[in-house]
């Protein structure tokens, strides 16, 4: 009887505007002014709710339920974001909410959450030790009130 460990590792990415100097009469210049207009937001961040999965011991074959993943993600009101839930190996069977662009976190609230769930594909499990890592990454699609420019 062949055994197979499975670690659950899920990381999650996030992103948030800056401003940088792009001036041509401030770089390299010892004293000079400086205007910045910015609009700064909440920092995007993704809390999971992992606690469903519990995978045990699998065996090639083995019939595995598929579990959810609930994740939070939170941010600034009015603005939008893109996100994705991808594997780098081909044992992890993603479904639910897996992508999505140009969500809005709308007027009133700042958190959305997203469901996707997690199952395994057991038929292509091997002798061999198993690793996946499963990727959330979240990012604002654009920030209000800002341009960018390119010289």
């Amino acid at each position: 009887m062949k055994k197979l460990l499975l670690a659950t590792s899920i990381l999650a990415f996030s992103s948030t505007a800056m401003a940088a100097n792009t001036s041509d009469t401030l770089d390299g210049k010892e004293s000079d002014t400086l205007s910045v207009i910015a609009h700064y937001v909440t920092p995007i961040s993704v809390a999971l709710d992992t606690t469903t999965i519990d995978f045990g011991d699998v065996f090639t074959d083995s019939e595995i339920s598929t579990e959810a993943v609930v994740a939070t993600v939170v941010g600034e009101a009015d603005e939008t974001f893109t996100y994705s839930v991808t594997s780098d190996g081909d044992l992890a069977l993603l479904t639910g909410d897996t992508t999505g662009s140009t969500v809005t976190f709308g007027d009133t609230g700042t958190s959305k959450a997203l469901t996707f769930n997690v199952g395994l594909d057991t038929g292509k499990v091997t002798d061999a030790d198993v690793s996946e890592v499963i990727t959330i990454a979240v990012n604002y699609d654009a920030i209000a009130d800002t341009t960018v420019t390119k010289a």
